[in-house]
Formats: structure tokens, C-alpha cells, sequence
């Protein structure tokens, strides 16, 4: 990591010679074991955060300019915290003017910024770049601005940022995950009140591998607004029987399948995918803290075939790549790690299982799909925070 940052300081360095030492501050990308599209459904999650991030270097200005420079893309990017508004042409500075617009837009009174930024998580990848980088740039502000946010705030902020600013529908996991992990955990949150149990990882032997199908999503562009759309019809279909559900979470399997004939399809089949995860994510929690590893990778199958036939957020790129993964001995599960229409899949994998797993993917992926992939084992890693 320590290269990294070099790095960064160094273009930093050369981009604004005058502006001194600046400060740098990580956004951990995340997995999420289980609990796939539950989170804006106020269900549970498990995820936790890993040791791929976004880094900002950053330096506070004495003027109104947000002065923004995209090391990945190689493009600058500037504009007066004043006219803030949504770029077309270069979507990567949308992520940190919508925390500059949230905090504006609530009275924080903000000086301009220069900032420089890149990263090693996967862009639509499913690991959220750009919480990890929302993440960022919040505690990057917090910290050398002097704003007063609490922990749970910053989250809220940075997904707000997102919600409104940017357009994505995306409940709080991404960001409360970069933030509120801590190494060698998984966090259990409900993300109806956000409280939560950082749940330890007892299992020795057993790596997370994240698998690239290389086909590419976007989120703001894909249908997962039109899930969410479905999600809250349906909800608001079972509110009419019960004024007390808040969301889908607050519906049981019971009652869902006592009244599904009342919801049309497809939102019918949208609440089903999530009361059932919802449920999935209880028992895989209680799986973890009994260390059973062949539970979780159970529920993980069964958490992928739903949101395979369901939910119906997969593509052939995805399917060939959880039927490869799950054929190799040694792995206990694999599923779709993200919003879903591409992107990456996640499995639960014995170390001793990885060159096989690496080597058959390699070989039939392409022969399926006509694409390369990429794959890496990723580490539970601690939320964002300033780094040396």
C-alpha cells in the first residue's frame, strides 16, 4: 500500500505544486457474503469491508473551487462548490460533488478542495468503488474541514450523495460497510435501525475469491432502479393489510405466501427473492457464529438461484461463471457479489482449492462466454479512515 500512496502524493504533488503535503485518506471496497438487494428493503446484511480501496489526496484551498483529478481515467476535472451539478461527460467527479452537495445542501459551510484519487477495486465490478469512494472523500472533509459527523451521519451523507446526486437507488450497505468494518469480521446489520454485530470470522483455511466476468454494468443504466420500484410496489401492497410494514422486511413468509396471488407479477416475484434472503442472511449470521461453513455455502447457492430466477438479475455471464466455480471441490458456494447484471461473482473457497478453481475457470470461462476473466482472494479489511 505504501507504493500507492507514494504514488498519489506524488501526482498530487505535481498537479498542484504550491498547495504543500497533502493527506490521505482509504475507502475499503466490500463483499457481501449474503443479502442481496435486502439492505433498501430495511432486511439484513452480512458484508465486510476488503483490502482493495479507493485513495484521495487531498489538500483544503482558500477559494470556492473543487479541483478534482481522476489518476484512472487521467482527466482533471474542476468547478465552483456554488454551480455543483451532475457531469454526462465525465461521471467519476459525480461521486465526490454529490458529498460536497449533500453537506452544502444542510448548511456545512465547505471551502474548496484539491483532490487526486485512484484505486484497485474493480469499477461495476460489485464491489463498490464508488461508496469506497464516497467513503473517502467524506472523511477526507470531515477531517480537514472540521465538519461534526458522527460515524453513522458520514454514512448517511455518502449515501444520500448517491441517492440523490448521482441517481442510484442504493440502500445504506456499501457505504456503512466501507465505513464501519472492522478486520477479521463480518458485519450483521439491519438496516432498518443500522444496528449492527461485527460477527468474527472463526475459520482458518477458507479465502473469499472474487471472480470478474468482465461483463460490464452500471448500476444508474441497468434495471436496478426498476427493482426498487418493484420492491415498494409490493410493499405497499402489504401495507394495505398491515399499516405496521415498513418495508418488505416486515413481512414474513408466512404471510407473503398466504397473500402472493394479491401482488401482480413481476413485483410478486421481486418481495419473494427479498422476504426469503431476508431469512437467508438470519441463518447464514447463525451458520457463522457456529462456524459452519458448509450452512453458509448452502444458503450462498441458494441465495444465487434466487437471484438467478427471481429476482432475475443475472446474465449467461454470470451463470457460467457460478456453474464453473461450484463444480470445483473445495468451493462451499459462489453467488453474485453486487447489484447483479454482470460485474463479479463471490466465493467461499478452501486455499487449498484455489489453483484448481483459478486454473478451470481460465480454461472453460472463455470457451462459454468469449471473455477473459480476472480473479483475486480478497482480506476482511477495516473501515475508511486516514492512512500513513
Amino acid at each position: 500500500m505504501k507504493e500507492n500512496i507514494n504514488a498519489l502524493k506524488n501526482r498530487f504533488k505535481a498537479l498542484y505544486p504550491s498547495a504543500g503535503e497533502p493527506r490521505v485518506f482509504g475507502g475499503p471496497g466490500r463483499i457481501n457474503v449474503i443479502g442481496g438487494h435486502t439492505d433498501y428493503n430495511l432486511g439484513f446484511v452480512l458484508p465486510c469491508a476488503v483490502d482493495r480501496e479507493i485513495l484521495v489526496a487531498a489538500s483544503v484551498r482558500q477559494d470556492d473551487i473543487l479541483s478534482l483529478y481522476s489518476v484512472d481515467y487521467k482527466q482533471p476535472f474542476e468547478i465552483k462548490l456554488g454551480s455543483l451539478k451532475f457531469s454526462e461527460n465525465q461521471k467519476w467527479a459525480n461521486y465526490l460533488m454529490g458529498v460536497f452537495s449533500v453537506l452544502l445542501e444542510d448548511g456545512f459551510h465547505l471551502k474548496g478542495m484539491n483532490m487526486v484519487f485512484g484505486g484497485n477495486i474493480p469499477q461495476g465490478g460489485g464491489m463498490s468503488s464508488s461508496a469506497a469512494l464516497e467513503v473517502a472523500v467524506c472523511t477526507a472533509i470531515r477531517a480537514m474541514q472540521g465538519v461534526k459527523l458522527s460515524d453513522i451521519e458520514l454514512v448517511k451523507y455518502c449515501q444520500k450523495a448517491e441517492n440523490k446526486f448521482v441517481g442510484v437507488m442504493c440502500g445504506i450497505m456499501d457505504q456503512f460497510a466501507s465505513a464501519m468494518s472492522k478486520k477479521g469480521h463480518l458485519l450483521f446489520l439491519d438496516c432498518a435501525d443500522l444496528s449492527y454485530e461485527l460477527i468474527p470470522m472463526k475459520f482458518e483455511d477458507i479465502s473469499f475469491f472474487i471472480a470478474d466476468t468482465k461483463k460490464e454494468r452500471t448500476l444508474a443504466g441497468s434495471e436496478y432502479n426498476l427493482r426498487r420500484q418493484q420492491c415498494t410496489q409490493a410493499a405497499e401492497i402489504f401495507r394495505k393489510l398491515d399499516p405496521k410494514v415498513r418495508g418488505l422486511r416486515d413481512v414474513s413468509i408466512e404471510v407473503f405466501e398466504k397473500n402472493k396471488g394479491k401482488v401482480p407479477l413481476p413485483a410478486r416475484k421481486r418481495a419473494e427473492h427479498v422476504i426469503y434472503e431476508i431469512d437467508r442472511v438470519k441463518k447464514a449470521a447463525e451458520a457463522l457464529k457456529s462456524n459452519d461453513l458448509e450452512a453458509i455455502g448452502r444458503i450462498q447457492r441458494e441465495s444465487f438461484r434466487s437471484m438467478r430466477d427471481i429476482f432475475e438479475i443475472s446474465c449467461p455471464e454470470i451463470n457460467a461463471m457460478a456453474d464453473i466455480s461450484d463444480s470445483v471441490e473445495g468451493v462451499y458456494g459462489t453467488r453474485i457479489i453486487g447489484g447483479g447484471f454482470g460485474g463479479c461473482t463471490i466465493s467461499m473457497v478452501r486455499n487449498s482449492a484455489i489453483k484448481e478453481l483459478e486454473d478451470k475457470l481460465a480454461q472453460e470461462y472463455p470457451k462459454r462466454t468469449g471473455l477473459t476473466p480476472e480473479f483475486w482472494v480478497v482480506n476482511s479489511a477495516d473501515g475508511a479512515g486516514e492512512v500513513f
